[in-house]
């Protein structure tokens, strides 16, 4: 079956202006402004990191591309890594794998793990701690399906519709200054990627990269939308 070049310069462009409009990218629980978070190439960075992925959709294109959710959070970590890095948000960045940073109440800790947040703030040199976790994987449907329409030979025909999907990837970021073991961002970053003619697997590169970019500006300027 053909598919004439207007029909497909005109799915693109819907597409393209999806992913262009100004959008909230960021949802905050804690304020930015009212934070004392600095960031700049002479600051350092410990990031942590855990497996609590919820996978909701694009669970075909997950299975293909990593063979545990694990390999995902690897994937995700060393990207972001690079990110800041490249941005200059901070000048080193190491990532411990040791530590499970599991919750923010020490009375959900067991005392391993509690003797192993303890010396991560002791022993750290660095000036923040970056915890990410709680990865959610899912979808979303804009636009309407064709409809119902008679046609010129007398039966029933669809009208094209405009229906399109997105992968969608939120991450959960908290940010700790380790010399007061207090934290001074909490958000997450919410990544799009639009599936253009059933390219899933670009859909959630795009998704990935778009909420690791989406981090990295809000750290930069404390913007929420766009």
């Amino acid at each position: 079956m053909k598919i004439s070049k207007r029909l497909i310069a005109g799915i693109v462009g819907v597409q393209m202006l999806l992913c262009s409009c100004e959008a909230v990218r960021i949802s905050e629980t804690a304020n930015y402004q009212d934070s004392k978070f600095a960031f700049g190439s002479d600051k350092t960075a410990v990031l942590v990191g855990n497996d609590n992925i919820l996978l909701s959709e694009f669970t075909k294109t997950f299975s293909k591309k990593y063979n545990q959710k694990h390999d995902f959070v690897k994937q995700y970590d060393s990207l972001y890594t690079v990110k800041l890095k490249e941005e200059k948000i901070f000048g080193d960045i190491k990532y411990d794998k040791s530590l499970e940073f599991v919750s923010n109440d020490p009375l959900t800790f067991t005392q391993e793990q509690q003797k192993k947040v303890d010396s991560l703030f002791t022993n750290s040199k660095a000036d923040y701690l970056i915890r990410i976790y709680d990865h959610e994987i899912t979808n979303r449907i804009q636009g309407s399906l064709g409809m119902p329409m008679a046609m010129s030979n007398g039966g029933m025909g669809m009208s094209s519709g405009t229906q399109s999907e997105s992968c969608i990837i939120k991450s959960h970021f908290q940010i700790y200054d380790i010399k007061s073991r207090k934290k001074v961002l909490d958000f997450v970053s919410n990544g799009n990627g639009s599936v253009v003619f059933f390219a899933f697997e670009q859909a959630f590169t795009d998704a990935m990269n778009s909420s690791i970019k989406n981090s990295a500006i809000y750290l930069k300027t404390g913007k929420l939308k766009f």
